[in-house]
């Protein structure tokens, strides 16, 4: 039996070996004094239905979702927050009534604008940056970089079709937030220079262990960044990916997504337990996951 109060919490995605969350979760539990537990789903696409409607049966509060389910997982919630339906992907689903109430959330979002340094963000309104990729994640980092004003996103995607979808999304957000900002679509295998662009983002699995050293982007491709480019990787499994060492070794600001996932987690965790995380958590946080990381032998 579990006890009555206890925060029971999870995450779902395919494969799922490799997510961080439950730590981040049970830490913050533990400093916030919340009686509570976290665990991970490993969900293939096909059983997604049935295991959301067992994990609600089951007293499950709060759910995070991850690759690849945060487009289909959608369709199956009962309602969805604005900026969810606009990036057209949930991250986070609090249920209500044992399942019988669903609501999708997307905490990316936030967590992509909490983690940009202030130095990336005044300087979003003059910035071109370009994405790579097309997923549940490129659609919360776009979904951001229109509400904060940059100036232009170009998407890098494998195929034409996954461009269709994103560019009626982005003009759902822009229209929500009344913006400016110019969409633009490549092919993921003809990169344009890089030359034109303040920033990249990468949002795709390549470089994510154990395929450390694969990249989208090569070093020789990196050297056109203009100075004071950033290049942003959501990956935190390694904190250093290929693209993010090759951008620190050319001097650019080379960002990891461990920042982004801490910041999502935590609006997420606000979300199940309706109370505020103090801002004064994040720095322990961010220790206890960089010493896990590093604690990991392969």
């Amino acid at each position: 039996m579990h006890s009555v109060g206890m925060l029971r919490l999870g995450i779902l995605g395919y494969p799922i070996k490799h997510t961080l969350s439950p730590r981040l979760h049970a830490e913050i539990m533990r400093i916030m004094n919340v009686n509570g537990q976290y665990k991970a789903y490993e969900i293939a696409p096909e059983q997604l239905p049935e295991s959301l409607e067992d994990l609600g049966q089951r007293g499950i509060r709060g759910l995070n979702v991850t690759i690849p389910h945060k487009i289909a997982v959608m369709s199956l919630m009962d309602k969805l927050h604005p900026e969810a339906e606009l990036a057209g992907a949930v991250n986070t689903v609090v249920m209500e009534n044992f399942g019988a109430h669903k609501t999708g959330y997307n905490t990316d979002i936030t967590g992509f604008i909490r983690s940009l340094p202030p130095g990336v963000t005044d300087r979003l309104p003059e910035s071109s940056i370009l994405v790579l990729g097309s997923g549940g994640s490129a659609r919360a980092v776009l979904t951001a970089l229109i509400g904060m004003g940059t100036a232009d996103v170009t998407f890098a995607v494998r195929s034409p079709n996954k461009a269709v979808s994103l560019t009626g999304n982005a003009e759902l957000i822009k229209q929500y937030y009344s913006s400016k900002t110019q969409i633009n679509v490549v092919s993921l295998f003809s990169l344009p220079s890089l030359e034109s662009f303040q920033g990249v983002v990468n949002t795709t699995p390549v470089g994510m262990w154990p395929e450390e050293n694969a990249t989208l982007v090569s070093r020789i491709q990196l050297e056109n960044l203009p100075a004071g480019a950033f290049v942003y990787d959501l990956i935190y499994r390694p904190l250093q990916t290929r693209l993010l060492q090759d951008a620190a070794e050319l001097g650019y600001l080379a960002i990891n997504g461990l920042d982004m996932l801490i910041h999502q987690g935590v609006a997420s965790f606000e979300l199940w337990q309706d109370t505020p995380v103090p801002t004064d958590l994040i720095d322990p946080l961010r220790q206890h996951l960089t010493q896990a990381l590093a604690a990991e032998t392969h």
